[in-house]
């Protein structure tokens, strides 16, 4: 059910607060492992203390006096709710799910990637003509302008979903005939949506992960002639592929200018770079900035803009405290893609749940994280309970 209520706000058809739904679902669901946590936390925080639930804590506290401290610089209506309230639904939907809520996840989105796999081959951007950005594809035009939506409001959106669930599958060490079909989906439904940087940022994941994977091998006489055959046959590939179609791949990466083309990024940059260094240190009063209907296009740049340079220092420790051996190979692409796309941060989307998981689950995805260094499977409480009868 957490994964339903996480996906369908990224869908055209459902409004964003759903995602407080999930959040309401997921207190319910682990109230029992919540509570026992907290109590726990309350009797004896000095040993409990969770650095993660008090860096999130903090980031609050920080925000809302930045809030406060510039309250008249509010004007519009829309400003009086402060978005990092958010992150407390965020962190608890991400520390509150499960394996098998990632599994529906994922197999939403492959459901979804058909979806998009099918409109390409019809030759729309999506079959609800009413949708805005409803568009037909000419035959022989770049593939940045036939971009299927699939169920989303625009293909960034979708691709981003692609990327996120490709990311899952691996991080929940999904196997099986059915997961490798979804990975197939996803990453043709990912060439047809053309968001270059989700393309950079998983080549960037798949390439990591071969890496490790080949390091971690044990080196066989056996394995090492695989190893060999595979590099020559991949490299093989990759340069007849270059040689061959290496200037229409070139013309479609950059739409045809012959150089990298930021569809205008470059300027939005340049105002927001601007506006940071007149705002440094308190940003646009924790209020999310906007410029002429447009935010960054920067994931890093949108933060330090909104909050200022400390409360943006905070953020970034919550990222790199939790980096670690199992869960780098799947940060460093998260952190690649945040360069050209305000992708994390928001408050409260997919992409800011999904971070957290990454950041604070097991690689196996069956440790929640909250108050506590660990919070109690079923088992566990059901040990402590009986402990506590048994006569001392």
């Amino acid at each position: 059910m957490l994964g339903l209520l996480t996906y369908l706000p990224t869908t055209a058809y459902i409004p964003q607060y759903v995602f407080l739904l999930a959040f309401g679902y997921s207190l319910v669901r682990e109230k029992k492992m919540l509570m026992d946590a907290f109590d726990k936390f309350r009797n004896d925080p000095k040993h409990l203390v969770n650095w993660n639930f008090l860096i999130v804590i903090l980031i609050l506290f920080f925000s809302l006096i930045n809030r406060l401290i510039h309250w008249d610089s509010l004007n519009e209506v829309g400003q009086i709710f402060p978005y990092f309230l958010l992150l407390i639904p965020t962190y608890v939907i991400a520390i509150c799910f499960r394996r098998s809520d990632a599994k529906v996840l994922v197999s939403l989105v492959a459901i979804e990637g058909v979806m998009v796999i099918v409109q390409w081959l019809f030759g729309v951007s999506t079959f609800d003509s009413s949708m805005e950005g409803y568009a037909t594809f000419e035959e022989g035009a770049l593939a940045y302008f036939q971009r299927p939506f699939g169920w989303s409001t625009g293909s960034s959106i979708m691709a981003t979903k692609l990327f996120l669930a490709y990311l899952t599958l691996d991080f929940f060490q999904f196997k099986g005939k059915l997961f490798l079909v979804f990975r197939l989906v996803f990453i043709t439904a990912i060439v047809f949506t053309f968001n270059r940087t989700v393309i950079l940022s998983l080549g960037v994941f798949l390439l990591l992960s071969q890496i490790v994977a080949f390091i971690k091998m044990r080196y066989t006489l056996e394995n090492a002639w695989i190893g060999l055959f595979t590099a020559i046959l991949g490299g093989g590939a990759v340069f007849a592929i270059v040689v061959m179609k290496g200037q229409q791949i070139i013309a479609q990466l950059t739409r045809n200018t012959g150089s990298v083309e930021l569809t205008g990024r470059e300027y939005l940059w340049m105002d927001f770079y601007a506006f940071i260094s007149q705002h440094l240190v308190f940003g646009n009063s924790s209020i999310k900035l906007w410029l002429d209907g447009y935010h960054a296009h920067n994931s890093y740049l949108e933060l330090i803009a909104t909050n200022g340079v400390f409360i943006s220092i905070v953020y970034m420790v919550f990222i790199f405290r939790n980096m670690k051996a199992t869960n780098w190979i799947y940060i460093i692409p998260i952190l690649i893609f945040g360069l050209t796309q305000y992708a994390f941060f928001w408050g409260i989307s997919l992409f800011d749940i999904m971070l957290v998981v990454f950041l604070v689950k097991e690689v196996s995805g069956q440790a929640i994280v909250t108050f506590s260094p660990s919070l109690p499977t079923p088992e566990q409480t059901q040990q402590e309970d009986l402990r506590k009868r048994m006569p001392s």
